[in-house]
């Protein structure tokens, strides 16, 4: 009868140990962001994102969006600081800069560039959208090195909207900001980026 006592409490510990450890793995599974609606993730950008906030939140209805007008990557590393200070700097990061000035060889953007690369780090995953203006003097250059950032940072993802856009001048205003469909083309590739990486 001790025996058979014994056994008893023994299977209902074990029973308890695997039940707490199935909650602990649920409530771990629950902590991971959706980073499918946005949650999440942090976006930093210029006019091309800030012109068309709402249909990229339609995409990514969680995302922060923190992004203005002209914004070059100097504006863009100030932005990063104010973010990580008031705690919204997310693990995961999009970045949209490089329309209003080159990311590199100039000051004080190429200062600014390394900046904003040393305070997002080697943890976070950034992904880095290239550049599309008809007229950019920089735009092929901007775009070449942020393919090269991703070659040398295994954190970073590049979101190819240059290779989209190119093919498409009906898509803009002005040869540099999207029209309606050119807006809900931008946010469907930011969208479709992160399901790429999380997904699986």
């Amino acid at each position: 009868m001790r025996k058979l006592r014994g056994f008893i409490v023994a299977a209902l510990l074990a029973v308890g140990v695997i039940l707490s450890g199935g909650n602990n793995a649920v409530a771990q599974a629950s902590a991971i962001p959706d980073y499918l609606t946005g949650e999440g993730i942090t976006m930093i950008g210029d006019s091309i994102m800030s012109g068309n906030r709402s249909i990229i939140q339609a995409q990514l209805p969680n995302a922060h969006i923190d992004a203005k007008g002209s914004r070059d990557v100097c504006g863009g590393f100030e932005a990063a600081q104010r973010l990580q200070s008031a705690g919204k700097l997310s693990d995961v990061v999009i970045i949209e800069l490089g329309t209003n000035g080159p990311l590199l060889k100039h000051e004080p953007y190429a200062s600014g560039t390394q900046k904003l690369l040393k305070l997002l780090g080697t943890e976070r995953q950034i992904f880095w959208v290239t550049t599309y203006c008809s007229y950019s003097q920089w735009m092929k250059m901007n775009n070449n090195y942020i393919f090269e950032l991703a070659q040398t940072r295994p954190n970073i993802t590049v979101i190819d909207w240059y290779a989209l856009a190119s093919n498409h001048p009906e898509w803009f205003k002005d040869g540099v900001h999207p029209n309606m469909e050119g807006a809900r083309q931008f946010a469907k590739l930011l969208r479709e980026s992160v399901a790429a990486k999380y997904s699986n």
